[in-house]
């Protein structure tokens, strides 16, 4: 399955000329989760932040969809 995948903030680091506009083009098999993707592009899940797919909040165990949108941002803080 084709997906797209967006990084922001330092998570968008890990990958030299890496493009926001266009994001990261990513080949997973059927049936891959959240975290089969995290363990393929190397981002270790304690370190980020939301994860959402087409704008629906993921969490590790959730099944990607082929064509869907992935936006991964670093954790939030602050107060």
């Amino acid at each position: 399955m084709k997906l797209n995948v967006k990084l922001y903030g330092s998570p968008s680091r890990s990958f030299d000329g890496y493009e926001h506009s266009s994001g990261l083009e990513v080949i997973m098999p059927e049936g891959s989760s959240l975290l089969d993707l995290l363990v393929y592009l190397n981002l270790s899940p304690e370190r980020l932040g939301l994860i959402s797919m087409d704008n629906k909040l993921l969490n590790e165990k959730s099944q990607l969809k082929d064509g869907a949108q992935i936006r991964i941002f670093r954790p939030i803080s602050g107060g």
